[in-house]
């Protein structure tokens, strides 16, 4: 079946050369692995016997056909606007290749959910709390990005961050705040951080707020 279907991208092995921990980039949409694989020599400077991995989504992007990648497509109405509809099953039938994965390279390397830390950005970001609200993974780093599924139940509470920019055109701010309120609703431990002149990208302070945010997982 094609849920069976494992995903690969590019991944960074642990300076120390043993894996303990797995840190998980989730790019968004349009782009690939190789994207977000970028941003680990930042995170291997705090984190040395982590393996690092950043699958490509599963399906080609039409609108980027020349190695961009999607988690799921998006719909348009007529009008141009966003169909958000279908969006949560999307995510939904997404998240199967996500959690295929993990287990895959979890298994390879006897490393625990409480060990993986899932670090998305804007659909990525969405697929990361989609995953990562039905596991007990160590941590969600969630930028530029937006919660989903908001009337669900979480299966598990992991402790969350999001980092926004303040001027993010593609995925505005409010989404940050919305996803934080609908979150703390359900029972979710989740905290926020501002990035300042910011678009929808992510600049060093925000990389910077995700390594604190990890190592904080880590000692709890």
């Amino acid at each position: 079946m094609k849920d069976n279907i494992l995903i690969n991208g590019p991944n960074v092995t642990p300076k120390s050369g043993t894996v303990r921990q797995l840190i998980v980039f989730l790019h968004g949409w349009g782009s690939n692995g190789d994207d977000l694989i970028q941003l680990s020599p930042f995170f291997s400077n705090e984190f040395s016997d982590t393996l690092f991995l950043s699958p490509n989504g599963p399906e080609e992007c039409p609108q980027n056909p020349f190695g961009g990648r999607q988690w799921f497509g998006l719909d348009f109405l007529p009008d141009g606007s966003m169909d958000r509809s279908k969006t949560p099953q999307k995510a939904k039938n997404a998240s199967n290749f996500i959690n295929i994965f993990l287990d895959h390279w979890q298994d390879k390397f006897a490393v625990s959910d409480h060990n993986t830390f899932l670090v998305g950005f804007s659909q990525g970001s969405m697929m990361a709390l989609e995953v990562g609200t039905k596991r007990q993974v160590g941590g969600l780093v969630c930028y530029s990005g937006s919660f989903i599924n908001a009337s669900k139940t979480l299966s598990y509470k992991p402790n969350i961050i999001l980092i926004h920019g303040d001027i993010d055109e593609v995925i505005p701010i409010h989404n940050m705040i919305s996803a934080k309120n609908k979150l703390i609703d359900l029972g979710a431990n989740v905290t926020t951080f501002k990035c300042v002149g910011v678009g929808h990208s992510i600049d060093k302070i925000g990389i910077s707020k995700g390594i604190e945010f990890i190592k904080k997982c880590k000692i709890k």
